[in-house]
């Protein structure tokens, strides 16, 4: 018999600049936060999550999807009270020259929450030496450097791997990247953190930035491809019309309720709820209220063929890494 699609117990993980509220904010469940310890990330796709009967998310892969025991991408919420690190990650060619990684990291962000005054750093406004960056860095002035933009509600943004950057307070992102958890600090606003300066400016991209920013896609737009990098695909549906997810057994893929009034098999799916669909497991019907919508996560090349619906099934404009 097929495996049922199956909901994900998020990891939470404590983060000095994550948020001590979540409780409230209608994006994690209460009884699964850790009282009064700020939390930054919630892992949906860790080998280390729990389904909801009690599996672990990587024993279920390895039984259902051809013995795969690690995904092929990692996906977070993000939740930041405070500024993060100013940091990089390192290239597919810089993970290869050290030996110990399976590849680099690119990554994607989607933004589900913002205040008002909230800002990203994405990548260099202009080619700099790496003497330049690492002044910067020592004296504390590298987000002059980088190039600043205010973050919109709905909207995707595509960090290649090499790509200087951080994320500033007041915003919850659904991240979508390679599951490589290496990060290079390269500033940390004087808390008492290890900072991997010489790691990070070997592998930093000195030229201006490359990061790619997709606007909030338009309510007309029933599917759209927001983000597609090497080895990961992001895409956004609408579930008003309602579609079948039907493995054909050439990916898994992860759903992630992007507000309230979607379901799934005719059960609700609070905002963040996420769910595993093996590659070989049963297809799952997904729906609600007018305005809901769903990112449907997995590692392509492209958008994913086993949607079945009608309008929805056709997948509007994307943002690139490399660029088409």
């Amino acid at each position: 018999m097929k495996q049922a699609p199956s909901r994900i117990v998020p990891l939470l993980i404590e983060r000095i600049w994550g948020r001590s509220d979540l409780s409230e904010s209608g994006w994690i469940d209460t009884a699964r936060t850790l009282a009064s310890q700020p939390i930054g990330e919630a892992w949906l796709t860790d080998v280390r999550c729990r389904l909801e009967n009690g599996e672990a998310l990587g024993a279920m892969m390895k039984r259902c999807d051809h013995g795969q025991p690690v995904p092929p991408l990692l996906a977070k919420l993000l939740f930041t009270a405070a500024p993060l690190s100013v940091q990089v990650h390192p290239t597919d060619a810089a993970a290869r020259a050290a030996g110990t990684f399976a590849s680099g990291k690119d990554e994607a962000w989607h933004v589900l929450e913002t205040a008002p005054e909230a800002s990203v750093w994405i990548g260099l406004r202009q080619r700099v030496t790496r003497g330049t960056l690492r002044a910067a860095a020592e004296d504390g002035s590298v987000l002059a450097l980088l190039r600043q933009h205010a973050v919109r509600l709905g909207e995707t943004i595509l960090i290649p791997a090499g790509t200087v950057h951080a994320i500033g307070a007041g915003v919850v992102l659904l991240e979508v990247q390679d599951p490589v958890d290496i990060t290079y600090r390269l500033y940390d606003y004087g808390r008492l953190r290890p900072l991997q300066l010489e790691a990070a400016l070997a592998v930093a991209d000195l030229g201006p930035s490359r990061a790619v920013v997709d606007p909030a896609p338009g309510t007309a737009v029933s599917r759209r491809t927001l983000a597609r990098a090497k080895r990961f695909v992001l895409e956004r549906c609408e579930v008003a019309a309602g579609f079948t997810l039907k493995p054909d057994g050439s990916r898994y893929h992860i759903l992630v309720a992007l507000a309230a009034g979607a379901t799934l098999d005719g059960e609700p799916l609070p905002p963040a709820a996420a769910v595993f669909v093996p590659a070989t497991g049963r297809a799952a019907r997904v729906a609600g209220e007018p305005g809901s919508a769903v990112a449907l996560l997995h590692s392509g090349p492209g958008p994913s063929p086993c949607l079945l619906a009608g309008r929805a099934a056709r997948p509007s404009r994307q943002a690139d890494w490399p660029p088409a």
